[in-house]
């Protein structure tokens, strides 16, 4: 006898309760109201016979049966969409969800999305740009651009490239540095979320104890170089991204002290969908853009660094690199 599936409109429905974790917001979405939603979700478990979400005060959370269960219906909504796709008229029709760090997006992604779409005719990609880690088990993504390690449990990460550090400013700015000691008195453009990347910076340049003039703090890499353009400071850059701005002159670098990062960007989905053509198509494109990037940050890498040494740069060109 076949198994009973419990209700397929109530499916739909805590799928999107699950997504946006709110009623209201699923409701939204399907044309339905707050109630209508909760009562489909408590139809399904009530199927079930265990509860999928927490119900607080202003807000809803999956319980722990709750993610496994929306990871495998979301699989399962995907795979069937997939399938219609190829059923219908436009059979190599695909949808791709990335979830990238707004840097990468905003300097390389979108700038050259063009020429991939090209590539993959019918492919629709939907670009996430977010500095957190989006979670595979709740969130509708397929892939992800990453900073990190490459170690994240049950899934499958590439190495797109290694990192480093280097100081950037408008080049008005720039004409009053002559030295990295030249610092002091002036603006530094800190990133909240890496508090040490300026003393790290000024210990490898040799110049601990430099008192800065005033300090501005914000939250996003496209803000600390959008404010470091404006004339505002000086800000630290990631190599090999910044090589666009530094191409045009809309920002320089004064010191040739690279700093390299013990961590990268890697390409990350589920290992279940590392050999999925469109996802080796994607993950093979973001590898040659940052091929390019390397490419062109080579003529700005200085090979002296401060007082004579060598500038340490990383390893600007890493190899594909796959942990699972």
């Amino acid at each position: 006898m076949a198994k009973r599936l419990p209700p397929l409109l109530a499916l739909e429905a805590f799928d999107a309760a699950a997504r946006h974790l709110s009623f209201k917001a699923a409701a939204t979405e399907l044309n339905l109201t707050p109630s209508a939603i909760s009562h489909r979700v408590k139809q399904i478990e009530q199927h079930l016979g265990l509860s999928l979400f927490r119900r607080l005060n202003r807000e809803i959370r999956l319980t722990e049966a709750g993610q496994e269960y929306f990871s495998t219906v979301r699989k399962a909504f995907d795979q069937v969409a997939q399938a219609s796709l190829r059923v219908g008229q436009t059979p190599h029709a695909e949808d791709l969800r990335l979830s990238a760090v707004p840097n990468v997006a905003a300097t390389w992604i979108i700038p050259n999305l063009a020429e991939f779409l090209e590539s993959r005719p019918g492919l629709r990609l939907f670009v996430e740009s977010s500095p957190r880690h989006a979670d595979f088990a709740r969130d509708a993504i397929d892939a992800a651009v990453r900073f990190g390690h490459g170690r994240w449990p049950g899934l499958s990460a590439v190495k797109l490239t290694d990192l480093a550090t280097t100081v950037v400013c408008a080049p008005k700015l720039a004409a009053k540095l002559k030295s990295p000691r030249d610092l002091r008195g002036q603006t530094l453009i800190h990133l909240s979320t890496f508090a040490d990347a300026w003393p790290r910076w000024l210990r490898a340049a040799g110049v601990e104890g430099v008192t800065a003039g005033r300090e501005v703090w914000v939250d996003s890499v496209v803000q600390m170089l959008e404010a470091a353009e404006q004339g505002l400071g000086v800000a630290l850059a990631v190599v090999p991204l910044i090589a666009p701005k530094l191409a045009d002159r809309r920002l320089v670098m004064p010191f040739p002290v690279v700093v390299p990062a013990d961590q990268g960007y890697w390409f990350v989905c589920r290992r279940a969908d590392a050999e999925r053509p469109a996802l080796v198509a994607l993950r093979d494109w973001l590898v040659e853009l940052m091929r390019r990037a390397n490419t062109q940050m080579q003529p700005f890498l200085p090979t002296q660094g401060a007082g004579g040494k060598t500038a340490e740069t990383g390893k600007r060109r890493a190899p594909q690199r796959q942990v699972k």
